[in-house]
């Protein structure tokens, strides 16, 4: 399945919105807006945009990933809303769980080039 995938793939899909919803498109927004709540490298992707496409394409993402056809406008777009929130609630839990663990960590780490601990307390509103 995965070869016929990469056989069939152009790089000038990527700016086709249609492409991303015939190809799981709607795990694609649910992981980006996953991953911009979340984690710490997900500040980069294209969350806002996605959204507003995603809203536009809500019952050809719904019908083409969920399976459901006969749900209405209305029914697919409150779908896509949960999902979406949901993405973004689980990826903030996730988010705080990491920093909840690896935030102690900073404080006992020894200054480097990059890292100055003086940094952590000098922050507004931090300690």
């Amino acid at each position: 399945m995965l070869i016929f995938f990469l056989l069939d793939f152009h790089w000038s899909q990527l700016l086709q919105p249609q492409w991303y919803i015939n190809n799981g498109g709607l795990w694609f927004i649910l992981f980006t807006v996953f991953a911009e709540t979340g984690l710490f490298a997900g500040f980069f992707l294209p969350g806002d945009s996605l959204l507003f496409v995603s809203g536009i394409y809500s019952h050809d993402l719904v019908k083409t990933s969920l399976g459901i056809h006969n749900a209405g406008p209305f029914l697919d777009l409150m779908m896509l809303g949960v999902l979406i929130s949901a993405a973004g609630i689980l990826g903030n839990y996730v988010g705080y769980w990491f920093g909840r663990k690896s935030g102690p960590f900073l404080f006992q780490r020894k200054d480097t080039f990059l890292f100055k601990k003086k940094y952590l307390f000098t922050g507004k509103g931090i300690l």
